[in-house]
């Protein structure tokens, strides 16, 4: 089990990282000498969270890819303090978390990719795509008709069909609903974060 502040675990719940087994850093608060706080994203699920170090493990960099603590700590993690929020992130934090973002989902394509290949109308007047940064009816429009039936197997497909970054739109995409959780449709309670 992970560990977890009581404030994320009231009723006996699990918290909502329970199932995650690996993180990625956003940014290191101390030496890393005494342990310190480390500000993590889940890989899975895309879950900010807020951990404290393991006493000694070193200078940790953005990206770096790090084992969640089970029932005993990980080697660079102690315990999960809890849930973090966007805008509690250290400046650190929020300038590194889309080429984190970007390194997550670049490794993982498959639920973006599902995404692309899937995406519909969300109304009689808004195709899915234009949730994404910059894309009007007009681009969103292109986008459908250049989907081919088999789908699209790489985002550099997906790039050159459509001719966008699609890889940077949907993480910008992301990023825009960890700042504002509320943001609906929302790709991460969608797409990401669905039951498999």
């Amino acid at each position: 089990m992970h560990g977890g502040g009581s404030r994320d675990n009231r009723g006996g719940d699990e918290p909502s990282w329970a199932h995650e087994t690996l993180c990625r850093v956003l940014s290191q608060e101390g030496s890393g000498a005494g342990g310190g706080i480390i500000h993590c994203i889940t890989e899975q699920h895309l879950l900010l969270i807020k951990a404290r170090a393991s006493p000694g493990c070193g200078v940790l960099t953005p990206g770096q890819k790090l084992e969640l603590p089970t029932e005993e700590a990980s080697e660079k993690i102690a315990l999960v303090l809890g849930k973090g929020r966007y805008r509690e992130l250290p400046n650190q934090a929020q300038a590194a978390i889309v080429d984190v973002m970007k390194e997550i989902l670049s490794e993982n394509p498959k639920t973006c990719l599902e995404f692309y290949n899937r995406a519909g109308p969300v109304s009689l007047k808004y195709h899915a795509f234009q949730l994404l940064p910059g894309v009007g009816p007009r681009k969103a429009t292109q986008m459908v008709k250049s989907r081919v039936s088999a789908g699209w197997m790489t985002f550099e497909e997906v790039d050159e069909a459509c001719t966008i970054d699609s890889l940077q739109l949907i993480v910008e995409r992301l990023v825009e609903e960890l700042q504002d959780p509320k943001m609906v449709p929302s790709l991460l309670q969608n797409v990401v974060r669905v039951a498999e």
